[in-house]
């Protein structure tokens, strides 16, 4: 029999190691992570000065050569600005979007693709093996399920990351007034019908999971640097596919539904704003709303060139390498 207070020990210690990795995971990446979001949701069109706006699209001209800032000139920016609160900008719903995550794909995992005994009632109970197609299936489910999921989180995420308002960390009724719309307030579903924003999501989402299942199919025991030589075309096709996602998927998020700037301005009424802006948002004036993804893909290309699209490709190029290389680098009987 299992005694129980060990079990409920076992329980409490596997929740606070997740909870501590979770937490000292982002409060690392976040500040990489936030400034990413300005960096490539940064409106910088080809001709003329350009707006440095707030929200509500009142603002003052700024030459391109401040608007146009690369990735670590971002962050230089946002930390005089904002200060390091600016870069934590996003945590909390990130932390929410993360614990999701984990009790959605969790289960799944543990049920399907785990690689160990669970003692249960004086018996063992072993994980089912299952066929390549239905790990396929799961690992794409796993991948899937919580994107659409929080694909309303991802939304606040960028909005809270790319606000000038200064939002408090525990008063959400606040800073849902400032980043979401009247309509949208009234309404929290059409956030999945926000246009391009889940297609966007949802492609991104099926690309980790395909390189991952390629490499361990096709390559299972190559040496590194031929498993290199035989992945490398195909993550920088990868990466010339994904890293407009992730562009337009940050500028479709910052869009609002049935917004009006005199609604924004009074949704954000009881917050401060930071005199000075990080970045420039695409307004009306700009041009009108983009419409769906090949819409945002076809003025992003006419009003700001392609370069704009591949901002910071090279760290999408790492992150989609991790998961190749993770199975590399790890020992055998972890993997067994």
């Amino acid at each position: 029999m299992v005694d129980p207070i060990s079990l409920i020990v076992s329980i409490v210690v596997g929740v606070a190691a997740t909870v501590l990795s979770i937490g000292l995971t982002l409060a690392i990446t976040m500040p990489f992570l936030g400034v990413l979001v300005r960096y490539r949701a940064n409106y910088t069109p080809k001709t003329g000065a350009v707006r440095l706006d707030d929200e509500t699209g009142a603002g003052i001209l700024q030459s391109r050569s401040d608007a146009n800032l690369s990735y670590f000139g971002m962050m230089k920016r946002v930390h005089r600005v904002e200060g390091w609160s600016g870069l934590y900008k996003g945590i909390m719903p990130t932390i929410i979007a993360t614990l999701i995550a984990v009790v959605v794909a969790a289960p799944v995992s543990v049920l399907l693709v785990g690689g160990f005994e669970h003692l249960r009632h004086g018996g063992i109970y072993t994980p089912p093996r299952v066929s390549g197609v239905v790990l396929w299936v799961v690992t794409f489910a796993i991948s899937i399920i919580p994107v659409l999921l929080l694909v309303p989180i991802q939304i606040i995420t960028n909005r809270a990351i790319t606000t000038p308002h200064k939002l408090a960390a525990f008063a959400p009724a606040a800073g849902l007034r400032a980043l979401l719309s009247p309509a949208e307030r009234a309404h929290p579903l059409l956030l999945y019908l926000a246009p391009g924003v889940a297609p966007a999501l949802l492609l991104e989402a099926l690309v980790s999971p395909t390189l991952s299942l390629l490499r361990v199919s096709a390559f299972p025991h190559l040496h590194l640097a031929l498993t290199l030589g035989g992945v490398l075309p195909l993550l920088v096709l990868t990466t010339a596919f994904t890293t407009p996602l992730q562009v337009m998927a940050a500028r479709l998020t910052l869009q609002r539904r049935g917004d009006t700037a005199a609604a924004a301005a009074a949704g954000a009424a009881d917050t401060l704003i930071h005199t000075e802006h990080v970045m420039t948002f695409r307004t009306d004036a700009d041009g009108a709303p983009y419409t769906g993804l090949l819409d945002c893909y076809r003025k992003m290309l006419e009003e700001e060139g392609w370069r704009v699209l591949y901002r910071a490709w090279w760290l999408a190029a790492v992150l989609l390498l991790l998961p190749i290389l993770t199975p590399m680098f790890t020992p055998p009987t972890v993997l067994a």
